[in-house]
């Protein structure tokens, strides 16, 4: 045995870090030995050491570093390819500086390998796919290796071929001379017994991907009755595609709402829960390489799309509104998510709206109660400037509104009241209030806000704000870098709970997300944005997230965490089921609850200037958190008000290291309560502060 494979036998038996400097040899020693370890057992050993050379600039290992992609191509084994490449491509700059290599090593002869292993084939192109869709590499040897596959290949080889193929739209749909050739291809697979349900299943997402991107109506409508054609066959093919049976009633809930049709999309929402539950069931403790495993963010995505459209359409059946501003809410967000729900990568949603918003609208306009409250909802405000949300639309409806509030003797009241509060300033008065209950519109508009503060009472301003955060937010959803992997992370770890199915796994998931939607605001929002801007006389906004300036200044509180999530939870999609500080919740006061009908979960607020430290903030907190989900789903939050000094810490948390999932199980108790902990960072100081230092 080489004596490198020694090494790396040694420090995997160890524990240790793999790295050249740990494994101990010359840089000649290893670059003589690295292409036979590379074709061995051994090859994610020598990976991972690869990598760690790269993230560290360690130039005297580069001969040894570039001797692997060759060695690689003679691999024999498929566990031990896939395991190289996960290791490589967990670092960019591996991947992007043997990218060249590996993929030319990957591609060669690969026709050949096809008849001789077919298996081992399909994992090199699988990888070289893997490299080209990290941007590793330019996509075009991988297009050529692509164009030239046959359809009649080896049956191993093609039942993996689907889901390549699949990917390769995801990532290059709009290139029409690979796409189509894609197409062509998976077309043709649907005639393969090997492929023929996977075939149909992308070409489902395909369709499905081109109806949410299409401006024209006709295209949307085709697209979609196609794609629900494809996903139906795939599901009554093989019982295992449930994922074909959730796409199949997304595609019939959508077509659904354009003609009103309540009872269907009812049907449509049960069949996805059910569908969910069943592929759960399926996937539980099955395994899947990390990279395509389902998207959980997606799955939540669609499930809130699906509930938002049902209680729409329910309210739009009314014929009167018992809860007009709550009804006029829930229409309102399903209508914005139309325009922002991605349930694809790079996907704008843009079809979406040519099918919801018009039956929305048309609802309106054909009932006049309807149609006064909707004026009642906006004020004109100038330039609307509003990312995922229809401008021309959100315009017209806000000045029509400003003109039905003028003529409203009761709106001219609430005016005339909230003016005569302060005659020498009425906007000074308006400022607390659009700082309290309005701050994403107070965001958006800036000093224009003011007048919408004075004009409007608390409900109309209420309402104004959920819009001005539905579009806010949508820039952090299915795109986000951070955001996504993390609610993929959460997810995955909260299903290990047997409890975690059915509604329990639909309501806690959007609670989850909305929690990780607001970590990342509090971490990117300054102080004037967050609480808005005050005058040159008036001393700045208090803002509980920075280190108190000045003796004497008032020292951050977990109330002020509270207030500020629970706004936060009260101005989203989560406003009508969110409550503070309720009592009688296992014999105590919880902090902040979200109620789903029976189902309820509590957020337990805490602070702490001691430490920061996952294991110290669980030892100190978690079983309260825990213990107020004693009576109910064993679910909860724990917020932590990191309080601790940050003036040598040389930095903060990113949003992805500061939310993690934690299990809690009293002693004498044989049920485990999973608690979603976050933190907050106080005693922050601005960036530029440590390079003073």
């Amino acid at each position: 045995m080489p004596q490198l494979a020694d090494r790396l036998t040694e420090l995997a038996a160890d524990g240790q870090a793999i790295t050249f400097p740990a494994i101990g040899l010359t840089p000649d020693a290893v670059a003589s030995q690295a292409g036979d370890v590379a074709a061995g057992p051994f090859a994610p050993y020598l990976a991972e050491a690869v990598a760690d050379a790269y993230n560290r600039s360690d130039a005297q290992w580069q001969p040894a570093a570039t001797a692997f992609p060759q060695g690689l191509a003679a691999q024999p084994s498929v566990l031990h390819l896939s395991a190289s490449m996960d290791a490589l491509l967990h670092s960019p700059t591996a991947a992007k500086a043997l990218g060249k290599p590996l993929t030319t090593a990957l591609l060669s002869d690969l026709l050949a390998q096809i008849e001789r292993a077919p298996i081992l084939a399909a994992a090199r192109l699988e990888s070289a796919v893997r490299l080209a869709i990290a941007d590793a590499v330019t996509p075009f040897k991988v297009w050529q290796a692509l164009e030239d596959v046959p359809s009649d290949g080896p049956e191993d080889f093609l039942e993996r071929l689907p889901r390549l193929l699949g990917l390769t739209l995801d990532r290059w749909a709009d290139e029409e001379t690979i796409a189509d050739t894609v197409r062509n291809l998976l077309q043709q697979l649907t005639h393969d017994e090997a492929a023929d349900v996977d075939a149909m299943f992308e070409l489902g997402c395909d369709l499905l991907r081109r109806a949410l991107s299409s401006q024209d109506l006709g295209a949307i409508t085709s697209h979609l009755v196609l794609a629900r054609k494809q996903f139906e066959t795939a599901a009554q093919a093989e019982e295992a595609r449930d994922d074909a049976r959730i796409y199949a009633a997304v595609c019939d809930a959508i077509l659904a709402f354009g003609r009103h049709d309540a009872a269907t999309i009812t049907r449509a929402a049960d069949q996805i829960a059910d569908a969910l539950d069943q592929r759960e069931a399926w996937l539980h403790r099955a395994h899947q390489p990390s990279w395509l495993q389902p998207r959980r963010s997606a799955e939540v995505a669609w499930q809130r799309l699906i509930l938002q459209l049902r209680a729409a359409a329910t309210a739009l059946q009314e014929d009167a509104w018992m809860d007009a501003w709550q009804a006029l809410d829930t229409v309102l967000g399903a209508y914005s998510a139309a325009r922002t729900v991605s349930p694809f990568t790079g996907d704008s949603g843009q079809g979406l709206p040519h099918l919801v918003q018009p039956a929305i609208e048309d609802r309106f306009l054909r009932q006049q109660a309807f149609l006064a409250q909707l004026r009642r909802a906006a004020q004109e405000t100038g330039q609307h400037a509003v990312r995922g949300f229809d401008a021309a639309t959100a315009s017209a409806l806000l000045q029509a509104v400003e003109t039905a509030v003028q003529r409203e003797p009761a709106d001219a009241a609430c005016s005339s009241n909230i003016a005569e509060g302060d005659e020498g300033d009425p906007g000074g008065a308006a400022m607390p209030r659009l700082q309290r209950l309005a701050p994403t519109l107070l965001l958006l508009l800036g000093d224009r806000a003011v007048s919408i503060g004075i004009a409007l009472n608390d409900q109309q301003l209420l309402l104004l704000e959920g819009l001005a955060y539905d579009s806010d937010v949508a820039r952090l959803k299915a795109t986000d870098p951070l955001i996504v992997p993390k609610l993929d992370a959460l997810m995955t770890e909260l299903s290990a709970h047997p409890a975690f199915t059915g509604e329990v796994r639909r309501t806690f998931s959007a609670l989850v997300e909305q929690t990780l939607l607001f970590l990342k605001s509090r971490s990117d929002l300054t102080r004037s944005n967050l609480f808005g801007t005050t005058k040159k006389e008036e001393p700045p906004a208090f803002d509980y997230r920075r280190k108190p300036e000045g003796k004497g200044a008032r020292k951050p509180v977990e109330a002020d965490l509270q207030r500020d999530f629970h706004q936060w939870l009260q101005a989203g999609p989560l406003h009508n089921v969110v409550l503070v500080e309720p009592v009688d919740i296992g014999m105590g006061r919880a902090d902040v609850m979200a109620h789903f009908g029976a189902l309820r979960y509590l957020t337990e607020i805490k602070q702490d200037g001691s430490d920061n430290d996952r294991l110290y903030l669980e030892g100190r907190y978690l079983a309260q958190a825990a213990e107020y989900s004693n009576t109910n789903a064993p679910f909860g939050q724990l917020l932590v008000l990191d309080l601790t000094p940050k003036s040598d810490t040389q930095g903060n948390m990113r949003v992805d290291e500061v939310a993690w999932t934690t299990i809690h199980r009293p002693k004498g108790t044989s049920t485990d309560r999973a608690v979603v902990a976050g933190i907050v960072a106080g005693n922050r100081e601005t960036p530029s502060a440590y390079s003073r230092k």
